[in-house]
């Protein structure tokens, strides 16, 4: 119990995760003009990949295509979809900057503060994470997608909605983002 005049003490973590979350939020919002405004993004990528099971296929097209907002109050909701082939499958982030993960299609979903000005959406899989990180710079922004094969893992998964397929590293070729 604390008594009268001494300090509150206050948990590293909770506050670092805190200072994050408003660092980004009114980053994004001085970077883009917009004070107590939501902040509105779309990207979208292509590349391609090489998968072994099911079906084999070599070379075949991967694409996602998102759109966001980051809210004033630090709540982030994004709808993503990725495809490979003609498989499609659409994630949907709705939740508060520094939480938790959540339940998506095929896994877990995650949404994360990586620096003042950038987000950080994962897709994890049984065998890695889909990564797409959104980078906002005054009215303007970019996109990235990378892969993280867990450790003793040796082929790559994707999820299609009803089954999981397995491949090699995913191959970028474009990507881009705006702020709208």
């Amino acid at each position: 119990m604390r008594r009268r005049g001494e300090p509150m003490q206050i948990d590293g973590k909770f506050l670092r995760l805190a200072l994050a979350a408003a660092g980004l939020a009114f980053g994004l919002m001085f970077s883009t003009g917009v004070m107590a405004q939501a902040v509105n993004f779309h990207f979208h990528f292509d590349g391609t990949m090489s998968c072994m099971q099911p079906v084999p296929v070599s070379n075949a097209p991967i694409s996602g295509d998102g759109a966001g907002v980051l809210n004033a109050d630090g709540t982030v909701t994004a709808e993503i979809t990725q495809g490979l082939l003609v498989f499609k499958t659409a994630l949907r982030f709705d939740s508060k900057l520094g939480s938790g993960v959540t339940s998506v299609p095929g896994g877990t979903g995650q949404v994360r503060v990586v620096g003042r000005q950038s987000l950080r959406f994962f897709w994890n899989l049984p065998n890695n994470s889909l990564i797409v990180t959104v980078n906002v710079r005054g009215h303007s922004c970019s996109a990235s997608f990378q892969t993280n094969l867990f450790p003793g893992k040796t082929q790559y998964t994707f999820f299609d909605g009803s089954m999981y397929h397995y491949c090699g590293r995913p191959v970028m070729t474009s990507s881009s983002c705006e702020i709208r």
